[in-house]
C-alpha cells in the first residue's frame, strides 16, 4: 500500500521512515487496534512491516458501541490482519467504575497488563497502542498507563499528527480515514457518577437513534435525568425542525431521561473534562 503513495512531504516521509524503521526493529508486535483511524493505520503498516508477526488484537467490551465493534471486525477482515479478539471488562474494575478523574488509566492499565500476557505467552516482546503526536498535548490519563506498562505508541514516537494520519490514510484507501473520534461510552458520563451497564445502554441506545436521523458526530452526555446533546453547530438547527424535535423527545424518554437538552456551544471533544 505504501509502495503505492508517489509523493509525500519530506519531513513526513522522515517520520515515516522513522515508523517503519522502529517497526522492523521489535520484529513482532501486538497491535492493540479499536478500529479508529489512528490503530487501523497503525495496524495496516505494522503488518506490512512485520507480516504474521504483528498481531493486531481488538478488545470487545461493554463500553464500547456495538456498531464501533463491528466496524473493527469488517476492517480487520477486509485488511487481512492477523487477528485476535479478547474480552475486557472495564466494568468489573471498581477504580473504573467509581468514575474518577483518573478513570482511564485504571481501564488502560488493566488492558495493557492483559496485552502483555498474550504477548509474553506467545514470544513477541513487544505491544504498541495508536496514541498519535497531537495526543501527547491533551489531557489523557490513559497514556500514564502506557508508560508504567511498557507500551509502545509509534507514531506518537514518529511525531506523526492525526491530520497526517488522516491524510496518509486516505490516499491508501483505508475506508475509515475520515471516521470522528469515539471514546468509549463512559466518556459521556461527569465524573463522580458511578458508571453502570444502565447507563451505558441508555447512552448508546441514544446515540444510535440520534445518528440514525443523519446525524454524524453526537455524543449524548448523561446528567442523571437530564440527556445534554452535543452535535456539531451545523446540526444544532436539527432540533429546530418540529418533527425531528419530537422524535428525540419520545426516543430519549424511553430510556428514561426527564430532560432533554441540546448544548447550545455544539459538540467538543471532552467536553466533560472542563470541569478539571
Amino acid at each position: 500500500m505504501l509502495s503505492q503513495i508517489l509523493t509525500v512531504k519530506s519531513d513526513f516521509a522522515d517520520k515515516l521512515a522513522h515508523l517503519h524503521e522502529m517497526l522492523r526493529d521489535m520484529r513482532s508486535a501486538v497491535i492493540a487496534f479499536s478500529g479508529g483511524a489512528d490503530s487501523t493505520l497503525l495496524s495496516v503498516i505494522a503488518s506490512e512491516v512485520l507480516g504474521d508477526n504483528a498481531l493486531i488484537i481488538f478488545a470487545e467490551s461493554p463500553v464500547v458501541p456495538g456498531e464501533e465493534q463491528e466496524i473493527a471486525r469488517r476492517l480487520a477482515k477486509k485488511l487481512k490482519f492477523n487477528y485476535l479478539e479478547i474480552e475486557h471488562d472495564q466494568l468489573t474494575l471498581p477504580d473504573f467504575v467509581c468514575n474518577n478523574k483518573d478513570r482511564c488509566y485504571h481501564c488502560k492499565l488493566d488492558l495493557h497488563k492483559q496485552l502483555n500476557t498474550i504477548a509474553s505467552t506467545r514470544g513477541i516482546k513487544w505491544v504498541c497502542e495508536g496514541s498519535n503526536y497531537d495526543d501527547l498535548s491533551d489531557y489523557r490519563p490513559g497514556l500514564k498507563a502506557v508508560a508504567e506498562t511498557g507500551v509502545r505508541s509509534p507514531l506518537a514516537e514518529s511525531f506523526i499528527t492525526k491530520s497526517e494520519i488522516r491524510s496518509l490514510a486516505r490516499k491508501m484507501g483505508l475506508d475509515n480515514w475520515d471516521k470522528p473520534a469515539s471514546p468509549c461510552l463512559s466518556s459521556r458520563v461527569p465524573y463522580g457518577t458511578p458508571i453502570t451497564l444502565d447507563i451505558i445502554d441508555r447512552i448508546e441506545k441514544g446515540e444510535a437513534c440520534l445518528k440514525s436521523m443523519g446525524i454524524k458526530q453526537v455524543r449524548l452526555r448523561h446528567h442523571g435525568d437530564v440527556a445534554r446533546i452535543e452535535v456539531g453547530e451545523d446540526d444544532i438547527p436539527f432540533f429546530l425542525d418540529n418533527n425531528n424535535r419530537q422524535i428525540t423527545v419520545t426516543a430519549l424518554k424511553k430510556l428514561g431521561y426527564k430532560y432533554i437538552t441540546v448544548d447550545l456551544q455544539g459538540f467538543r471533544s471532552g467536553s466533560l473534562n472542563e470541569v478539571l
